[in-house]
């Protein structure tokens, strides 16, 4: 909505896959490389985008399928409790009937309420456009309920019975030292108090409990959770492949829990039911110093259902017949890392048999649940995504090796600590950090002094370290490993670690003929996926917080790339449980009101969410939510403007003109651009949704209210911020938000994007001087206003702040958050996050640009989208695919000789506008080929817009 599109070219269509022969302005015949299904049946069917899933917790599920043919006319579902009553046309549960609608994602189930654990057994056909009757029917799918009531849950809540913090040792000393100490950033009574909270932190805590099978097993589901991270394990191996579970939420709201299928890992006979819990964000008490992150301490809840061939049921639940017993991880937190110390650990603690320990103590049980709701997790876990190896190891100083993984990026290190020597009582140190010098001497000072503490782990050996180490209950942001009190080097092959990740899909894919631009997509990718434990955090070695703004800054580039539809849900929840309104972070205790442009996420995530998934429910669930953060917005403007700095951050850490300058209003405010500007741009844009998001509700005088809004503040944001001896609003951010939001007068738009290309080619060298909140939108008002290769030229430009220098001369392999205000002169040691995905936001133009793609919220989740690629002079190829609920749309071109060849592939059941030119001509399901006139391809011929 609003935007403006620029067109180009004359071109001629193929339809075949086979190059095309034909000249210029002549067309070819058509002909389909795969004709339609005559009788088509449904297939992929899917339920909360999964198949057959078991433990889904909304009460109307949304239903999924795929549908063969150019155009869908109409369908029919039929959901049952049983598949033998499908098959007799007897749905019981539901029977829609012929709908008469072109949609196959995200259809919400209209049928009988259903009950916890009830299975549903559904189907669907489809009518083909122009078509009397209606295909095949598809084959049986299912799906089974959660727990949807509490009374559902007849486990208790248990938790450790206290054991003590652990005695402080010479060990424990040098871990707590290197944790707390840091006197650039803390002061020596802060350094103590932080040092006095680590050495509260008790213990991580096993349980356990014995039960008996007798006789055969129908089925067995594991409802379990905890408050804190915890790993569940039968009969000695983890369930799940999960880790730093449950996800981070408002834990006294809702925590999520999970439904395993443990069927097939129960056998007659004794079995041992087991849970490891650590503190996680639940029990945090060192960070920030803030004693209001602590919830409480750790507690778990499990329930294990067993549904006997004979009918019979048995019952596993936690209570306080569970026994207890302190981990080997001595000291654990999200922030601090872990002390793990091998001489305690428990053999067979999980496993059938005698634990061969005592110490076990029974569990106590808490008089109140920790939440005031649980909820089946509707998200993926947390788990191990990308392996990435060591290249080399550093010996800075004696007794000191660094371990370079060669990538920025969160995770997990794994150690063979057999392959290092050990002798028993032996303490090994581990420091993590994204910066080292060119010896090896690894800073940790990018991690600022917000957290109090930095990332530091220790193991002490049993002089026998039979098993591979890796922390269980924390996770780190790295390139470098800096390990001390070992004997010598250590052996590259002995370590490894992952990159670690909420488990979403990717679905996106973009390559080119320039290495340096791949490198720069991969970069966005790497800075982005390593910022998502279960949150859109900012960075993974300082704050790691869910910083709203940070997530709108990326929303677009995230939603190319990756499946956020199931995120988005977790994360747009966190909006409503909240204490907050228009908060800054959420979830968590660590937030605060106000800045409302940062909290614009709320409006501008819903709004993604639906464009890219077509999930009207979303808006329907934060509808409410919504009209709060507008009203606290409407509080916070003055005269339709955002004019007190209490209520924005602004452009957060744009260029500098000189390498370490520092910046007139501090920290990393904006120097290009004012703070009220960006958020009055913002506030135009969130009423400009808002009214979108009224409208597809039906409610029309909401609609209609926030489009007068709309008007307004757009108005006065010309008033206040339009120079007209600049031709603008006096900054890249500026001039583009004013475009891309549709602010700015249609008579000054092209003078604007023309002060835009003048900015970046003569002021700033061929650089972007965007910030946080520019990086979305510059490179597209460049090239909608026909200044495609000045918006590709951003990406090769030498020097600071460009990509080639952030590689080169800095070694970065992720996103800097301030890559001027540091000045390398010397060695100096950056003292900002050098992994900060808010500066990835140009991503979303390599598939709307250069590929074209776009979704069209009037037909969302791409049932019908727009095509309108740009051809840079200096590229000479690009490919993108992007995998939606209908199929895979993919646009690639290259040139050969005087012709750019666009091949282009279109899925069933959907179509896409071609707005090159300024026309807009329906394409329809199949492969295309397009020849374009290279020459005719830059030119700046027309402007597209709703």
């Amino acid at each position: 909505m609003g935007r403006n599109l620029r067109g180009v070219l004359s071109a001629i269509v193929c339809f075949s896959v086979a190059a095309c022969s034909v000249q210029s302005g002549q067309q070819s015949s058509v002909s389909r490389s795969d004709a339609a299904i005559t009788a088509p049946v449904p297939f992929a069917l899917k339920v909360e985008g999964q198949a057959n899933p078991v433990g889904v917790g909304r009460e109307t599920p949304r239903l999924s399928w795929r549908s063969a043919v150019d155009s869908q006319a109409a369908f029919q579902i039929e959901v049952a409790s049983t598949p033998n009553l499908l098959g007799s046309g007897a749905a019981d549960l539901w029977a829609s009937g012929r709908v008469t609608d072109g949609r196959s994602i995200a259809i919400q189930y209209e049928g009988e309420a259903l009950r916890s654990r009830q299975e549903a057994f559904w189907r669907v056909r489809i009518w083909a456009e122009g078509e009397d009757q209606p295909g095949e029917w598809s084959d049986v799918s299912k799906w089974q309920m959660a727990l949807l009531e509490p009374s559902d849950w007849s486990a208790d809540w248990v938790t450790s019975p206290i054991f003590p913090a652990a005695e402080e040792t010479a060990g424990m000393t040098r871990w707590l030292e290197a944790t707390a100490a840091d006197k650039q950033f803390k002061n020596e009574e802060t350094i103590a108090d932080t040092k006095s909270r680590l050495r509260d932190v008790r213990p991580a805590t096993y349980f356990r409990k014995s039960f008996m099978i007798t006789k055969p097993i129908k089925s067995a589901l594991l409802y379990s959770t905890s408050a804190g991270y915890s790993e569940f394990f039968l009969n000695g191996e983890k369930i799940g492949d999960r880790i730093l579970n449950p996800a981070q939420t408002d834990f006294d709201k809702r925590i999520y829990y999970d439904i395993d299928d443990v069927t097939d890992r129960l056998d007659q006979g004794e079995q041992v039911l087991g849970v490891h819990l650590g503190n996680g964000f639940y029990g945090e008490r060192t960070a920030f110093g803030m004693d209001k992150l602590f919830y409480g301490e750790p507690a778990a809840i499990a329930q294990l259902e067993i549904t006997y061939e004979d009918g019979a049921i048995q019952t596993i639940v936690s209570d306080g017949s569970w026994f207890a017993h302190p981990s080997p991880i001595l000291k654990n937190g999200v922030y601090s890392g872990e002390f793990f110390d091998a001489r305690k650990n428990v053999s067979a603690w999980n496993d059938v048999g005698d634990d061969g320990s005592t110490g076990w103590r029974n569990a106590s049980v808490l008089d109140a649940s920790p939440t005031q709701a649980l909820v089946a997790a509707e998200m993926p876990p947390v788990r191990r995504v990308t392996e990435v190896k060591p290249k080399r190891v550093l010996n800075p100083e004696p007794g000191i090796y660094t371990i370079d993984l060669g990538q920025n990026f969160t995770g997990l290190p794994t150690i063979d600590m057999s392959r290092l020597g050990l002798a028993e009582g032996q303490v090994v140190l581990l420091r993590y950090g994204e910066w080292a010098d060119s010896d090896g001497r690894v800073g940790m000072q990018s991690g600022g002094g917000a957290p109090r503490t930095k990332q530091v782990d220790a193991y002490v050996s049993d002089g026998k370290d039979t098993a591979a180490w890796s922390p269980s209950f924390t996770w780190h942001g790295f390139r470098y490993i800096e390990i001390s009190g070992i004997n010598g080097p250590p052996p590259l092959d002995a370590i490894t670690a992952h990159l670690t990740r909420t488990d979403i899909d990717r679905i996106g894919h973009f390559s080119s003929s320039d290495p340096l631009l791949n490198r720069i997509h991969e970069t966005a990718l790497w800075s982005f996926e390593t910022n998502m434990v279960s949150v859109l955090s900012d960075c993974p070695i300082r704050e790691r917080n869910g910083w709203t703004g940070d997530a709108h800054a990326i929303i677009q580039m995230a939603s190319y790339n990756f499946a956020m539809g199931p995120f988005l849900d977790k994360y747009l929840g966190d909006f409503r449980t909240t204490d907050f309104i228009s908060p800054a972070i959420v979830p968590g205790r660590r937030t605060h009101s106000g800045k409302v442009d940062w909290a614009a996420a709320e409006v501008f995530l819903t709004w993604e969410h639906y464009i890219h998934t077509g999930d009207v429910s979303v808006i329907e669930r934060q509808y409410e939510s919504l009209l709060d953060y507008v009203a606290y917005v409407e509080k916070a403007m003055d005269d339709d403007r955002v004019t007190d700095p209490f209520h924005y951050y602004g452009d957060w850490c744009d260029a500098l003109p000189e390498l370490g300058m520092e910046r007139p209003l501090g920290r990393c405010a904006s120097f290009s651009t004012p703070g009220d500007l960006t958020a009055t741009a913002l506030m135009a844009r969130v009423f400009q949704q808002m009214s979108d998001m009224a409208d597809r509700l039906g409610r029309d005088e909401d609609a209609k209210a926030f489009g007068q809004r709309y008007d307004d503040v757009s108005a006065a944001f010309n008033r206040a911020y339009y120079q007209g001896e600049a031709s603008g609003y006096g900054s890249q951010t500026a001039n583009a938000m004013a475009l891309q939001f549709g602010i700015a007068p249609a008579d000054k738009r092209a003078s604007i994007g023309a002060a835009i290309d003048r900015d970046v080619r003569e002021k700033w060298g061929g650089h972007a001087s965007v910030g946080a909140l520019g990086q979305t939108w510059v490179y597209p008002a460049l090239s909608e206003a026909g200044y495609n290769d000045t918006a590709f030229g951003i990406f090769k430009a030498k020097g600071p702040p460009g990509y080639a220098y952030l590689f080169d001369t800095l070694d970065g392999t992720t996103l800097w958050e301030n890559i001027t205000g540091y000045d390398p002169a010397g060695g100096a040691e950056p003292r900002r996050s050098l992994n900060h995905p808010f500066k990835g936001g140009y991503d979303a133009w390599f598939y709307s640009g250069l590929g074209g793609i776009m979704p069209d919220p009037k037909a969302p989740g791409y049932k019908r989208f727009f095509l309108n690629p740009q051809f840079p002079a200096d590229l000479g190829e690009a490919k993108v695919s992007l995998e939606t609920g209908y199929g895979t749309i993919r646009s690639a071109w290259k040139r050969e000789g005087d012709a750019i060849i666009w091949d282009v592939e279109i899925p069933h059941n959907t179509s896409a506008l071609d707005i090159r030119n300024g026309s807009s001509r329906l394409i329809g399901p199949g492969k295309h080929r397009f020849r374009l006139n290279a020459g005719d391809a830059q030119k700046n011929i027309g402007q597209w817009g709703e």
